[in-house]
């Protein structure tokens, strides 16, 4: 229990006042004390370490990353003649490459309408370990290097493994114009 040291700019209290302060905070700080005892002894029961993970839970792969796909909002159709004004979710795939070698095709669903919908997308058997997202446009009409797809993670990257939050991961993409400055 803490000492209260007041200053002179601590606000007065009217005597009358305090006693009937009393009775209302002494049960409100006993509340509160057991609630602190009880999660003390909870955290610390059944984990086998600070702020580690009990054994029981699963930290391993396989993970499960899924997201959206947005259309840079430059690129959206403003005509039916626009190259992408016909381009659906069905044309948007996402190549994924893990630290194990294999390779993946993810193909998205929904509807891209032109820009003005969205993607999506789920991978529910990523591998413990690395693994790199990289994606393109599958249409007759369209070169698939013209677009490339990008994250706000580093290159477009996600880690499977070691801990809860990385079971579970949402990535999402932008489909923009492709950079091409090294070809």
């Amino acid at each position: 229990m803490s000492a209260v040291h007041e200053t002179t700019s601590a606000r007065r209290v009217t005597p009358g006042l305090a006693p009937r302060r009393g009775p209302f905070l002494a049960p409100l700080l006993a509340l509160a004390v057991c609630a602190c005892a009880s999660g003390r002894s909870e955290s610390s029961g059944g984990a086998s370490g600070s702020g580690s993970v009990p054994a029981f839970v699963r930290t391993d792969g396989p993970c499960w990353v899924g997201g959206r796909i947005t259309l840079d909002p430059s690129l959206r159709a403003q005509s039916t003649a626009d190259e992408l004004a016909s381009i659906g979710c069905d044309n948007v795939v996402l190549v994924m490459k893990t630290d194990d070698g294999s390779t993946k095709l993810v193909h998205a669903d929904g509807v891209l309408a032109g820009g003005w919908g969205e993607c999506h997308y789920q991978v529910t058997d990523v591998p413990p370990g690395g693994a790199t997202f990289s994606g393109k446009v599958v249409a007759l009409s369209i070169p698939d290097y013209r677009y490339s797809l990008i994250s706000k993670a580093d290159f477009n990257a996600v880690k499977c493994g070691g801990s809860l939050a990385s079971l579970n991961q949402q990535l999402d993409f932008v489909l923009t114009v492709a950079d091409v400055r090294g070809r």
